[in-house]
Formats: structure tokens, sequence, C-alpha cells
């Protein structure tokens, strides 16, 4: 990913907000307004930038889109080559791993978007029968979006429309189906590194973040360990709605395989609680934090490295199963 050629470059990734970026590279630094794309960009799509700094990010990107894009004062980083960034001034020539690999891609057309997911995610959440008016306040969307999400869960059989409105009829089985095709969060992350253990700097993070008005939550082992707790937990998740240098609490950027906390700012807002309403749990020594969606949690734990991460993720849905999911 570009975040992991940048950061094998000697250049550390903070992410802003879902649009922002600030990269680093010794005492300098440098803001950039992010454009994503994940497919193959061609040349008509590349338009002037929207902001001085601009970093363009797409999955292939072909030579003349390229340098059509750096003519126009765009940085570029591709997930499969060409990477260039301008840098205070100066343009860096970024390098990747094992050399740049063809820019052709295999396309995703027909993923499905975050308001499905963020239906099934609130019928989950929410004990008894729902209306597609109800969901739609719930999740954010127009009733028309519900209503196509409605039709592709029920032909899925994982939802059924009762008199008092919809509802999953099979937990376990929309669990395990949300978990394997959830397309991620997406948004824009960043990687830390701290001495502390990740409990600790997941609670200092978030403290750190809620006085900066970023509603922060946690997920991942922390999140599960404060529920179910069975193991030390490896590693922080959070997720926030802007973010901020971490040096402030202690934290150093780092490669993502060397990170001992990940700060994410999502595209996906269904990451918070059903109905924004906080999940408080309190940590001896230290004090209340607040954690993520439940499915959310079990999606990062998916995700967690180590020996025994499919344990601790199996461990958190037989928690999830017994009784409504929580928010």
């Amino acid at each position: 990913m570009w975040v992991d050629v940048l950061e094998a470059n000697g250049v550390s990734v903070v992410a802003l907000d879902h649009r922002h970026v600030r990269l680093m590279s010794g005492a300098e630094h440098q803001d950039y307004y992010v454009v994503t794309y994940d497919r193959r960009v061609s040349p008509s799509d590349v338009a002037d930038p929207p902001e001085k700094h601009a970093l363009l990010v797409a999955s292939a990107m072909s030579t003349a889109a390229a340098e059509s894009a750096y003519r126009r004062g765009w940085s570029v980083m591709t997930d499969n080559g060409p990477h260039r960034i301008t840098f205070r001034g100066r343009t860096l020539h970024l390098e990747a791993d094992g050399g740049d690999a063809p820019t052709s891609l295999p396309s995703r057309r027909g993923r499905p978007g975050h308001g499905l997911f963020a239906v099934l995610r609130t019928l989950l959440s929410i004990d008894g029968a729902l209306t597609q008016q109800e969901v739609a306040q719930f999740v954010g969307v127009t009733q028309p979006r519900v209503s196509q999400a409605m039709r592709q869960l029920r032909t899925l059989g994982l939802v059924e429309r009762t008199k008092h409105g919809w509802t999953v009829n099979n937990r376990a089985a929309a669990i395990d189906w949300w978990v394997s095709h959830y397309p991620g969060p997406g948004g824009m992350r960043s990687s830390w590194f701290g001495l502390d253990p990740p409990v600790k700097q997941a609670f200092e993070v978030v403290e750190f973040l809620t006085h900066q008005s970023a509603r922060p939550v946690v997920s991942g082992d922390v999140a599960a360990d404060l529920v179910a707790p069975w193991r030390i937990p490896q590693h922080a998740t959070l997720y926030a709605e802007r973010g901020l240098d971490l040096a402030g609490v202690g934290l150093t950027p780092a490669a993502p395989g060397d990170a001992t906390l990940t700060l994410i700012l999502p595209a996906d807002r269904s990451v918070w609680p059903t109905g924004n309403t906080p999940r408080h749990f309190h940590i001896d020594g230290l004090g209340d934090i607040t954690r993520a969606s439940a499915l959310q949690v079990l999606f990062d734990l998916t995700r967690s490295a180590g020996a025994d991460a499919a344990e601790a993720a199996q461990t958190w849905r037989n928690w999830m199963l017994t009784g409504p999911v929580e928010p």
C-alpha cells in the first residue's frame, strides 16, 4: 500500500481527517489534501488539484495519467507505482520494495458500499424489528437506499419482514456474512509505536483526542479485553473523526508492521455505536474509555496479527451471540 511505501522511504504519515494527511520527514512536514481512486486512473480522470498541496492516490495509473498529474501539480502515490511526492520545494522519487509492479489490476466491480453493511449492522444492534424509516434514521441514509439494502439482504437470506418491521432471521449467519464481506472502514490511517502496554496507550490517546473533540473510540484487542478479557492485548486500534500528531502522548510514527497503535479516520460512519450511544468502560488505574461498534471490534480482531488472533475473534463472536448484539 502507498502508506507502506512512504514509511519504507522514511516518510511518516499522520492522518489529520478523512481528507488530509501530514507527511513528516525528519524535522520537516507538509500537509496534503488526498483524493483516492480504488481503480486504474486514466488521463481523463486527472483534474486540477483542489488545494495547493494535493496527493493523488490510486490502485494503478497509466504513465500518461501520471505525467498529466505531475504537470498539474499533484503528488502521486499508487499501490503498484509510480510514486512521486513534491515535499517542501523538492521532489521525492520513492522506491517500493521489489520495484514497481505492472500497473494493471483486476476490476472490483460490484463491491458493496458501506450503506448495505451499516443497515445490517443496525438491525443486528437493535433488539426487535425496525421499520425502514427507523433504519434510515439510525444509519443516516435515504429510505430508498434502505429499501434497496433490504432487498439485497433478503435475497441473501439474512433478514425477513414481519408485521412489526424488518429483523435478522439468523444472527450467527448475519454476523459471519458481515465480517466476511465488509470492505473495511476506508478513510485514512496512521501507525504509531510506544513502549507502554497497548491498553494504556489506547487510554491516553482516547483522552488526548477527546479533549480535541475528535470523538475517539477503541476497537480490536483493547476493546475486546474490556468486555471479555482472556489474553493481554497486543495492539491498539482506534477510530476518530480527526487525527493529530500523537507525539504529544509519547508515541512516534512507525511502519504498520512495527506499530503498537493504529489510528483510523474512517469513511464509514457506522463504526461508531448505533444511535451514537457511547459504550463506556472503566480501566482500573486509568479511567473510562469508549469502544467502537461490536461488529467493528470483531472485524478488527479477525485481522489482528499473532498466532491466537483467530481464537481472539472467536471468543468475541461467542460473546456477541450470548444475547442481542450490542451497538
